[in-house]
């Protein structure tokens, strides 16, 4: 007897006609369903597990959302990396992330590393900041046409390390310029800035670079002697904020097929499985109150959820 084929959902426009359907003909859903249906396809398609950790970031969210990576992520990961048979050492990694910290980053790569020989990154939409940095730690990325990478330039606090240490360079210019007798002016904005924080600045920005750095040399050109140059150069660019203006400049392959690093176009049918995962994950985090998923198809399916709780004011009674 044939096995039924699944349901695809190759659009947008997909998810929204199936959710109608559901509505009209009030069926029950198991989303996690049509999304194991579809990494089982990749993994079918690629012969190698495949891990999946997403957020939900795009459109308006509230501020104090979630959806970063940040060491709560180890456990996620933790998980997923123990649900491989032991005996594979080559794994893919499906990334849909903002970014966050640099040091959860890390962590998450040893994670990775201490585990499996090769590990390559998927990428069905967008990959910033330190999600492009977990990215690069690859031995390779596999980009679908409609994503991008980011700028791995360092935020404190959400504002770019080069702003930061680019507004209190400007001060001092002016105060050059103008003379000590402006100095009052300028009082406000100089305690914007401590000694502190600016040396905090020049810290996160070396660590970025450092980071990649010595993970594009072990991981994707595998200790080759004599790359450093290339390794620098597209390091450079990456953490180049003077060049990109925006920290969610999207780089796309085009950019970056020039640094001869191992990033590739998705032939088109993982093509469309990953835009198919993409569709379901970002459907999902739509009709839910998740904002970050952990996912593999050996049972691990968790994340976190964020609500907002809307508290209404008493009503002050007329007399």
């Amino acid at each position: 007897m044939a096995t039924p084929q699944r349901k695809k959902f190759k659009t947008i426009q997909d998810w929204h006609d199936f959710l109608l359907e559901v509505q009209k003909n009030k069926k029950e859903i198991n989303p996690l369903n049509l999304r194991k249906a579809c990494y089982e396809d990749i993994e079918k398609y690629r012969e190698k597990p495949l891990l999946v950790y997403a957020t939900k970031f795009l459109g308006q969210l509230p501020p104090g959302i979630p959806n970063f990576i940040d060491l709560e992520d180890i456990d996620g990961f933790t998980d997923m990396v123990n649900s491989v048979a032991k005996d594979i050492k080559e794994v893919d990694v499906l990334i849909h992330s903002p970014g966050g910290k640099p040091d959860a980053t890390e962590r998450i790569v040893l994670i990775l590393r201490n585990r499996f020989e090769k590990v390559n990154f998927l990428i069905p939409h967008s990959a910033y900041s330190a999600a492009t940095m977990l990215a690069l730690s690859g031995n390779s990325i596999i980009l679908h046409s409609s994503a991008v990478l980011g700028p791995i330039d360092p935020q404190i606090n959400g504002i770019p390390a080069r702003s930061i240490k680019r507004g209190f360079e400007k001060i001092k210019e002016k105060i050059a310029k103008d003379g000590p007798e402006s100095l009052p002016a300028y009082i406000p904005l100089i305690e914007k800035y401590t000694i502190e924080l600016l040396e905090l600045c020049e810290d996160s920005e070396k660590l970025s670079k450092k980071l990649v750095s010595n993970w594009i040399k072990e991981y994707m050109f595998e200790n080759k002697k004599g790359l450093s140059p290339k390794i620098k150069k597209a390091v450079n660019y990456f953490s180049d904020y003077d060049k990109h203006l925006l920290h969610s400049r999207p780089l796309s392959l085009k950019k970056l097929q020039k640094f001869g690093l191992n990033i590739e176009l998705a032939d088109d049918t993982l093509q469309e499985l990953l835009w198919e995962a993409y569709v379901l994950l970002n459907g999902f985090f739509n009709i839910s109150p998740f904002v970050k998923l952990f996912e593999t198809t050996n049972g691990v399916s968790w994340g976190k959820q964020f609500q907002q709780v809307l508290v209404n004011q008493p009503q002050n009674k007329k007399k």
